[in-house]
Order: structure tokens, then C-alpha cells, then sequence
């Protein structure tokens, strides 16, 4: 067997698992089956099993097998020390898309969100896996843009960008065909080019667009229809040209 067709077998093995234990657990209850019922809906031995979770729980969230920000921390770092790195926003997008990837599905979020509501437990084990990756975010921001422990600026950052990515995540999967598969992942591509969209249009919030009056202003006075210079944009952020057009975001902000 081929390292493709290997890789290949392992995913939809791991889309199984998480698919039939949220099954079980929105019909009986996280107490209500054992691994090995749950082996046994998918046609594998307790001990491979092991292989793809560490527990049941883990199987019932889809954990992913790597933790995004260990999987890809250390090259987003490196990406703010090099001349010709990304920019910080872009960075972060890069980030965001490659952590969804590792999210190898099923994404039927309905059912994920019945499971939670049957099982407090798991959504208080869910929130609280979601702070983690807020502060561990901020820590990679942080050594990014070489900024002091007692800044406000990573965790603030950290927090927009990881709400706008949840965001981005739910609208993705709401708007997926009906005849879609939810066992299986949903491309790639598709979610990077809305998570583009969504970061222009939050960056339209912070960064208004140019006003078009036609009202000519005095002479000497700051006209009203011209676009903001960068004297007037948050640090770190350059306007670009045209109606409505959203700002990019290069260097430190």
C-alpha cells in the first residue's frame, strides 16, 4: 500500500470514529457505550483505536491528532523574522487555515452541537480547550512581534483573530450544500478564500472606507473625500486604493 493510500485509509478511519461517537453519544449518552462498542461500529481493535484518540472524549470532539499551534507555532514565528516574511495579518491567516486542516471532519455541526447539549461536560472541556489555544496564540504573537510579556496587544490580537476564525468555521460549514458528505472534509480552498473575505471585512470596521461626498471642502481645509493617510490608520496598517477597498496589514502593528 502506497503512503497515499495508507494516509488516505487513516483518515476515513478517524472520520468513522468521531462520526459513530457522537452517534452514540447523542443515542446513549458519553456514559451509555464503551470503546470497544464503539471499535466495533467501525470495524477496528480496541488497541488501533489508540492510535487515532487517548479517549473516548477526544473521540467524540475529533481532537485533532496534532496540535495546530505545536504543528505550525514555530514556523509562523519565523515568518515575522525575515525580510521577505508575511505580514502579522497574514501570518495569522496562514495559520488559521493550516489549523483547519488538521480539523480532518466529519463537520456536521448539528450534531456536534446536539452531543454538547446532551453532555455539559464536553462543552466545558471544549471551552476550555479553546482558552488554551487563545493564550498559547498570544505567546506565539508575542515572540513574533518581539513584544514584552506585560503587552496587551498579543492577547487582544489573539483574541479577535481566534474569534473571527470560529466565526469564519461556522459560517463555512452552515452554508455547505445539502448534499454534501459531513463525513467528509470540506476543501480546503473554499475555507481560506472566506476567511479572506471576513478578515477585509473586519478590517473595514477598524479602518473606515473613504467618504465620497461631493461636497467640496475649503480651501486649506482636510478634504472629506479623500482616504485616510497612514498618518491617520492604526500602526502597521497601509491603506490601499478604491471605493471600499480594505486595508492590508504589514510589519509590527
Amino acid at each position: 500500500m502506497t503512503t497515499g493510500a495508507r494516509d488516505e485509509r487513516m483518515r476515513r478511519t478517524r472520520r468513522s470514529l468521531i462520526a459513530q461517537a457522537r452517534r452514540l453519544t447523542a443515542a446513549h449518552g458519553l456514559a451509555g457505550f464503551t470503546v470497544e462498542q464503539l471499535c466495533a461500529e467501525v470495524g477496528i481493535s480496541r488497541r488501533t483505536f489508540f492510535n487515532y484518540f487517548a479517549t473516548k472524549d477526544d473521540a467524540v470532539l475529533g481532537t485533532p491528532a496534532r496540535d495546530p499551534l505545536e504543528a505550525f507555532g514555530e514556523q509562523f514565528v519565523d515568518g515575522g523574522r525575515t525580510p521577505d516574511g508575511p505580514g502579522l495579518l497574514a501570518g495569522l491567516q496562514e495559520l488559521v487555515v493550516q489549523s483547519f486542516r488538521l480539523f480532518e471532519g466529519p463537520h456536521d455541526r448539528a450534531q456536534l452541537l446536539g452531543v454538547l447539549r446532551r453532555e455539559p461536560a464536553l462543552l466545558q472541556r471544549l471551552t476550555e480547550d479553546m482558552d488554551r489555544q487563545v493564550t498559547a496564540l498570544a505567546e506565539l504573537i508575542a515572540r513574533r512581534q518581539r513584544r514584552p510579556a506585560e503587552d496587551p496587544f498579543p492577547r487582544v490580537a489573539a483574541a479577535v483573530v481566534s474569534h473571527l476564525a470560529r466565526h469564519t468555521v461556522h459560517e463555512f460549514l452552515e452554508t455547505r450544500p445539502a448534499t454534501a458528505d459531513p463525513e467528509e472534509s470540506p476543501p480546503l480552498e473554499e475555507f481560506a478564500a472566506l476567511l479572506d473575505r471576513n478578515v477585509r471585512l473586519a478590517a473595514a470596521l477598524f479602518v473606515p472606507a473613504p467618504s465620497h461626498s461631493t461636497t467640496s471642502a475649503p480651501t486649506g481645509s482636510p478634504s472629506t473625500s479623500s482616504a485616510p493617510t497612514g498618518e491617520d490608520l492604526p500602526p502597521g496598517t497601509v491603506p490601499t486604493t478604491g471605493p471600499g477597498s480594505a486595508p492590508t496589514t504589514e510589519g509590527t502593528p
